[in-house]
C-alpha cells in the first residue's frame, strides 16, 4: 500500500506541474524490440525457486508525454512484454532429476530428498509457452537542452506503476520403451509493481516527427502466484505385462517470481 501511495501522489504533483504551465504541444510514441531476461527471471537452475527460466522476447510500448518545461516532460506509457520460457534448459535439467515416489526432485547435493525410490527419465521435451506481461506506468522523462537545436538529443526518463503477469503452462514428457513421464504445470496471475529506468536518443525528421532509441532497465516487485496445480504421471514397463504400473501425483502451492529485463526499442514520436 505504501508504494501504491507513492505512485498516486507522484501521478497528482505532475498532473498539478501540467496544469500550472502554459499550453504546450504533447507527444504520443510508438516503439518495439527485443526484451533480455536477466537475473532471477533468466535463472535455470531446477532447485531455486527464484528460477525463471526465461529467454529474450519481445516488447513494445506506446506512450504519451507531456511537457512539463523545456526540459521536463511528464510520461504515461502502457507496454506489454513476452518472454518465452527456456525449453532447452528444462529438458536438460529434467533429464538429469531424480524423480522420486510423491513427486519430488533430487540431485541438488545441498538438499538429498530422503526417499531412496526414484527414476532418472531421459529424452524430456517441453512444449513452447511464455511469461506475459502488461503495465501501465507513470513518470518523468528529462531532455538535455544543450542538444535542443540538433537533429540528434538525448534524454533520461524514469516511470513507476502497475504490472500483471501470466506465468506459462508448463508441459513436459519424456518417453522410452519401458517408461513413461509427463508433467504439467497450470499458469498463474499475478499483480505487482514495476518500475522502469533508461536513456534516450532522438533523431528529428521534421518539426513534428522523431524517431528515436531507448535502452532500459525493467524490474518488479515480488509478486505472488497462488494455486498453481502441478500433475506427474508415471508409467513403467509394458502395457498389458505383469509389471506394467501408472503412478500419478497432484500438488497444489503458490509461488513467486522478480522479473527483470534489459530492453532495446526503437520507435516513432509524433507532435499533436
Amino acid at each position: 500500500m505504501k508504494i501504491i501511495s507513492i505512485i498516486v501522489f507522484t501521478f497528482l504533483f505532475l498532473v498539478t506541474m501540467t496544469v500550472a504551465q502554459e499550453p504546450k504541444k504533447s507527444e504520443i510514441s510508438f516503439s518495439a524490440g527485443p526484451a533480455f531476461a536477466i537475473g532471477k527471471f533468466a535463472k535455470t537452475n531446477l532447485f531455486d525457486n527464484s528460477s525463471g527460466f526465461a529467454k529474450a522476447g519481445e516488447t513494445i510500448a506506446a506512450s504519451y508525454l507531456h511537457p512539463l518545461s523545456d526540459n521536463w516532460k511528464l510520461v504515461v506509457q502502457l507496454s506489454g512484454q513476452r518472454n518465452p520460457i527456456n525449453t532447452t534448459a528444462f529438458e536438460n535439467a529434467f533429464s538429469k532429476a531424480k524423480i522420486y515416489q510423491g513427486f519430488s526432485l533430487g540431485s541438488d547435493p545441498a538438499n538429498p530428498p530422503s526417499q531412496t525410490n526414484y527414476t532418472v527419465y531421459p529424452n524430456w521435451h517441453f512444449d513452447k509457452k511464455s511469461w506475459l506481461l502488461g503495465s501501465l506506468q507513470i513518470g518523468a522523462l528529462r531532455q538535455f537542452s544543450s542538444f535542443a537545436q540538433r537533429k540528434l538529443s538525448p534524454a533520461i526518463k524514469a516511470t513507476i506503476g502497475a504490472v500483471y503477469t501470466s506465468s506459462p503452462l508448463l508441459k513436459g514428457s519424456s518417453m522410452t520403451d519401458t517408461a513413461i513421464a509427463v508433467i504439467e504445470q497450470s499458469k498463474s496471475s499475478g499483480i505487482g509493481i514495476i518500475y522502469t529506468i533508461g536513456g534516450v536518443v532522438k533523431y528529428s525528421l521534421t518539426k513534428k516527427v522523431f524517431l528515436f532509441t531507448t535502452l532500459d532497465y525493467c524490474s518488479t516487485s515480488k509478486l505472488k502466484f497462488k494455486n498453481i496445480r502441478s500433475t506427474l504421471t508415471t508409467t513403467k514397463g509394458s502395457n498389458g505385462s505383469p509389471d506394467y504400473s501408472v503412478q500419478q501425483t497432484v500438488t497444489n502451492t503458490n509461488g513467486q517470481q522478480t522479473i527483470g529485463s534489459i530492453n532495446l526499442m526503437a520507435g516513432i514520436s509524433l507532435v499533436l
